[in-house]
């Protein structure tokens, strides 16, 4: 994963949270339908992203290429 593809993933979740967090607190009905769903999706992006770049820590930077052959 590139350093921008990152970047991009980690705005893109943060808008879903702030989104979801103005949902829940700006909406006077539906505000948990709207806004549960929206700051679940960022939460799940931003730590996805953080998942593999702690995968890819714990591997190694020659490992990342796909080389190794280790299965």
């Amino acid at each position: 994963m590139t350093t921008s593809s990152k970047v991009f993933m980690y705005i893109i979740g943060a808008i879903f949270a702030v989104g979801g967090i103005i949902f829940m607190v700006g909406l006077e009905e539906n505000r948990f339908l709207y806004g549960i769903p929206y700051l679940l999706i960022g939460v799940v992006m931003i730590y996805g992203v953080y998942g593999v770049q702690r995968r890819a820590r714990k591997r190694g930077p020659g490992d990342a290429a796909g080389g190794g052959g280790h299965h």
